[in-house]
């Protein structure tokens, strides 16, 4: 009786402990299976609405927390991921973003459209998409690969270091076909530099027909954060950019 105890003991336990990987693995299968971290605000009223994607900057997503406002009083229901959190990124690896894990936040951010159009609170022939710094990078991307209705790149990434694996993204996204994108930069901005920011610009110009993009004379990066030394704040430029955004939006309606 005693060694068939003991027999019986190792094969529960050796089950038991079965039983525990297989459940650590469907909760981390069913982690990556959620939609990327994110909040979701509404205007007043019942909607449907109008959504915009509004993307942060590589400072992280409380950057982007002050312009979910500018858009819900405009009357835009927001989504706003958190496309960092999933995958350890800080300002530190930011470069990771375009390159590491490219491939994945695409995946991720087309999983959020998906969730926003079904949404009964959402107009889903009418979902667009704004970025700021890193977030206008793929903001382009959205609505160059025609996921969104149009999208509006402010002080957008265009270039970054070619010892961090910049390959032609986020030019490479555009095609003849590819959905409206208006480019705002300024001609100060001291991170992602006019010299190396414009060619890019032209560059996604001659692939994409509906391709647009204007430039702020005076203005440097960040230009809408109060609290960022960068550059400089400007509350003209701030304001100037939010309303071609909303007017460009309005214009892609359908």
């Amino acid at each position: 009786m005693r060694i068939f105890y003991k027999k019986n003991s190792k094969k529960i336990i050796k089950f038991n402990l079965f039983l525990f990987y297989l459940i650590i693995l469907f909760k981390l299968n069913l982690a990556h299976a959620e939609t990327i971290n994110h909040i979701v605000r509404y205007p007043s009223g019942a909607g449907p609405f109008p959504v915009v994607i509004v993307l942060h900057t590589s400072g992280g997503f409380q950057t982007v927390l002050h312009q979910i406002p500018k858009f819900t009083r405009a009357g835009y229901a927001v989504y706003a991921p958190d496309f960092f959190k999933r995958h350890g990124l800080t300002k530190r690896n930011r470069f990771e973003t375009w390159t590491t894990y490219r491939a994945q936040i695409e995946v991720e951010l087309i999983e959020l459209l998906q969730l926003a159009k079904s949404d009964p609170k959402a107009d889903a022939n009418n979902i667009f998409a704004v970025g700021f710094s890193n977030g206008g990078y793929w903001a382009s991307f959205l609505a160059a690969r025609k996921h969104v209705n149009a999208a509006a790149s402010h002080y957008g990434v265009w270039r970054w270091p070619s010892s961090s694996g910049w390959d032609g993204y986020p030019v490479k996204y555009f095609e003849t076909d590819s959905h409206p994108v208006l480019a705002l930069h300024g001609d100060r901005d001291s991170i992602q530099k006019p010299s190396f920011v414009y060619p890019q610009l032209e560059a996604a110009k001659a692939r994409s027909r509906l391709f647009s993009q204007h430039i702020f004379s005076d203005a440097g990066h960040s230009w809408d954060c109060e609290r960022c030394p960068q550059d400089g704040f400007d509350r003209a430029v701030s304001q100037k950019a939010l309303e071609m955004t909303l007017d460009f939006f309005a214009e892609n309606r359908r």
